[in-house]
């Protein structure tokens, strides 16, 4: 027996009671799920990420806050596309006006949200959610940038078709400060529901590799038009990688490595040779 307020009740009552409480919230919490339109997860998601930056670009910079808003649209942003297969498909316009960056392949089987966590300063820090459709399931992946390697946003994201299998091919940068930089195209591929980010299908001289950094002086390429700047570039058409090349203190040249797709590979087929004169 238990007393309180000077009464005595039950043990057995006081964990029903608890157990019937905790049903209903989840019940509530559960018809509400699924009952959200996509519109609703938008608003929902533009809001909280609003609230977010709002801490960082006020009067003084909140980080206990920021840090606090961060998990809580993590886990949002993590359950909705998990959840819900629109998600793979809507614009997200509002997300998009946000800076949230927001890429998707052609066959709409991969797409890839990025954002800034307004946690770092010159050095900006991304987080990722990597969401994919397997047979009829919606799933995701969520890529910390506490933990999960260097701190990215993707840009761009190309389809390839070869034998059967469908590679992708992802362009991804990061911001070291003002003027360190890098870019990367790295291969994913789709595999019994799992996202497969280690298919080693570009030969170099260095043996067979998934992925591919450039590093460089941002300063070098502040004229060029396109934010974020294109590098990297894929020629869709004739399955060529151009890689460009870098100077040893950083500055970008016109001159690129080309890598071609030979039916199981991408080989390097030409050096120096500037992709104007394609």
């Amino acid at each position: 027996m238990l007393p309180v307020n000077g009464k005595h009740i039950k043990k057995s009552s006081i964990v029903r009671k608890s157990i019937a409480i905790l049903t209903i919230l989840f019940l509530s919490t559960n018809l509400f799920s699924q009952t959200m339109t996509v519109e609703q997860i938008e608003i929902d998601l533009h809001n909280t990420y609003s609230k977010l930056v709002s801490y960082r670009f006020g009067d003084s910079i909140e980080w206990d806050s920021i840090e606090k808003e961060n998990k809580i649209f993590n886990k949002k942003i993590r359950m909705y596309t998990s959840t819900y297969l629109q998600t793979l498909t809507f614009k997200f316009d509002s997300l998009l006006k946000d800076n949230i960056y927001i890429v998707s392949s052609e066959d709409r089987f991969l797409r890839i949200f990025s954002w800034d966590t307004w946690m770092g300063g010159t050095m900006h820090y991304f987080n990722n959610i990597f969401q994919y459709k397997s047979d009829e399931n919606v799933l995701s992946k969520f890529c910390d940038s506490d933990s999960d390697g260097p701190s990215c946003f993707y840009s761009q994201l190309f389809t390839l078709k070869a034998k059967g299998k469908i590679y992708y091919i992802a362009i991804s940068n990061t911001i070291g400060s003002t003027k360190d930089a890098s870019q990367s195209i790295k291969i994913l591929t789709i595999e019994n529901q799992l996202l497969n980010d280690t298919a080693k299908i570009i030969k170099t001289n260095n043996g067979y590799v998934n992925s591919i950094d450039v590093y460089f002086d941002s300063y070098s390429v502040i004229d060029r038009p396109e934010r974020p700047v294109r590098l990297i570039e894929y020629d869709s058409d004739n399955e060529i990688i151009y890689i460009p090349i870098v100077n040893e203190d950083g500055s970008v040249t016109d001159k690129y490595n080309l890598y071609e797709f030979t039916g199981q590979y991408f080989e390097h087929i030409a050096s120096q040779k500037s992709k104007q004169n394609e």
